[in-house]
């Protein structure tokens, strides 16, 4: 199967303080692409180049990329990146909890590992113009989507913590082709 696992990072022309998928604009995108293996990221201005690619996917996977990062992407595309075969990792897991993890308690539950940095750090490096921390932190977040998204290959279960104690839940298996887009960019979760 040929897949995507990607992610973006943001920023706000107008510096807004809240999330509109609307303003904000891609400073960078981090992929995994499984037909070459490799891990690549795309800065501002290589958008159309990361969309090309989308095209061929047989299945895209991320974590909140269908409230979040598609509706950020699709005013770059010139073709409707809605319908692109997804797997959305947090919207699956809700599913089957009732709730929205976030991506670094789920990589702290299953992988032992954990983001980068903190919201409040990593918002400022499109700012401060630290690209290499950019896109560390963006590749990063890539990574341990796609090692979540393995661990669901393979096991089909993840766990979670739930105040005292450790869930183990059941995951449907990604298959190629399938979508489960909900075009609601009001709805998000960092």
């Amino acid at each position: 199967m040929n897949y995507i696992v990607f992610d973006i990072e943001t920023y706000s022309p107008g510096e807004l303080e809240r999330i509109d998928t609307n303003e904000f604009r891609v400073s960078v995108i981090g992929a995994y692409i499984s037909w070459v293996d490799e891990y690549i990221a795309f800065i501002e201005g290589q958008e159309k180049d990361f969309l090309d690619l989308l095209k061929q996917a047989e299945l895209v996977i991320g974590y909140n990329h269908i409230w979040f990062d598609l509706p950020v992407l699709k005013k770059y595309a010139d073709w409707d990146i809605m319908k692109v075969p997804n797997y959305d990792i947090m919207l699956e897991i809700e599913k089957k909890i009732g709730f929205k993890p976030k991506l670094d308690d789920i990589c702290k539950a299953n992988l032992g590992s954990k983001k980068t940095d903190s919201y409040e750090v990593y918002k400022n490096y499109y700012k401060e113009k630290k690209w290499e921390e950019l896109i560390d932190y963006c590749m990063n977040d890539v990574k341990l989507t796609h090692e979540i998204f393995l661990k669901i290959v393979n096991q089909g279960k993840l766990v979670y913590n739930d105040l005292l104690d450790t869930k183990e839940f059941e995951l449907d298996k990604p298959k190629p082709g399938a979508t489960t887009v909900v075009d609601d960019s009001t709805q998000s979760i960092f």
